[in-house]
């Protein structure tokens, strides 16, 4: 098997947590740390043991040395390094939300057309086993319909009144955030819908939570709530069908499902989909990455390109309407 070499681009938080991860999947190596300061790159290469300590620069001038970039940066960097290294042909995994606007994000897919290079946003809740087990429970398990959804995901843990998240020049906000998660569910499982009518509390232009109404034809209407200002966590995805209610507790990282049928069946919860980071949820969509690299695919037919940019719509939409943009 080809032994896919990666780099991280952008060395904050989540990138010390994606490092682990690569280095435990089968077929992946971190060979290369990418930061705009040279020092910062050598401390963290040593902290972590990567062995190339890189400015953006000098992975330019030298591409070959990795074969797939993941961009982590702040959301409002994402797109040139992005197109830099999709231009020399590298296969770039963006860090969700993709972009800060539908043109970052279009400009990434077109530059990954032209230069016919391989580019996939990092939602990594869609690659989940528990996920794909929601999948099949809808397609095979005569739940019926779906009738609308309720979904919350509010989570304030760690964010200081200095937080990237209260920043609105670096992508921050509730629904940029975490706001991503609950819009990409609904969308996977009920597509584009009519219209959405989304309400937010702002303080200096920035989302402090948010909440949207999806709506679909035959009056389907799915409910999300987003927020990063208390200091909870509260996560779950609940579907209610025409027969059965099922709930995904924790959806963006999930365990298990439950499921309330109301046509004389047991209710049954679905397990076995491992502790919470053991393995760690992003190992999944590190695998389908690499896997594409080997087969050479340039698109993933799981967060295809019209995915993405379908999301950013909708996520432009809500930020829209609660008066994100200037």
């Amino acid at each position: 098997m080809q032994t896919i070499r990666w780099a991280i681009v952008g060395l904050g938080k989540i990138s010390r947590r994606m490092q682990k991860v690569i280095k435990s999947v089968e077929g992946a190596e971190l060979v290369a740390c990418v930061s705009s300061s040279k020092e910062r790159a050598m401390a963290y290469g040593e902290q972590y043991d990567i062995p190339l300590r890189l400015t953006y620069a000098e992975l330019e001038a030298d591409p070959s040395v990795v074969d797939a970039v993941y961009i982590c940066t702040h959301m409002n960097q994402h797109a040139k390094p992005a197109i830099t290294y999709l231009k020399l042909g590298l296969s770039v995994l963006v860090e969700k939300t993709f972009a800060t606007s539908i043109q970052e994000a279009q400009s990434i897919i077109d530059c990954a057309k032209e230069n016919n290079s391989l580019v996939m946003e990092a939602m990594w809740t869609r690659f989940l086993p528990a996920t794909l087990a929601l999948q099949d429970v809808l397609a095979n398990d005569n739940v019926g319909k779906i009738l609308s959804t309720k979904s919350k995901f509010e989570v304030g843990i760690g964010h200081g009144p200095k937080s990237r998240v209260f920043n609105k020049a670096v992508g921050g906000g509730s629904l940029l955030d975490i706001g991503i998660y609950p819009t990409t569910y609904t969308h996977m499982l009920l597509g584009v819908p009519e219209k959405l009518e989304a309400k937010a509390k702002m303080k200096n232009g920035v989302d402090l939570n948010c909440d949207t109404k999806f709506y679909y034809k035959d009056g389907v209407v799915a409910d999300t709530r987003v927020s990063t200002e208390f200091m909870t966590l509260k996560e779950f995805y609940n579907i209610e069908c025409e027969n059965a209610t099922i709930k995904v507790p924790s959806f963006f990282d999930a365990r298990k499902i439950k499921i309330k049928y109301k046509d004389g069946r047991k209710s049954r919860t679905i397990k076995g989909f491992g502790r919470r980071n053991k393995p760690d949820g992003f190992m999944h969509e590190i695998i389908h990455f690499g896997q594409l690299i080997r087969d050479g695919i340039k698109e993933s037919p799981v967060m295809t390109h019209e995915v993405t940019m379908q999301v950013m719509q909708l996520m432009h939409e809500q930020l829209k309407q609660v008066g994100y943009y200037d």
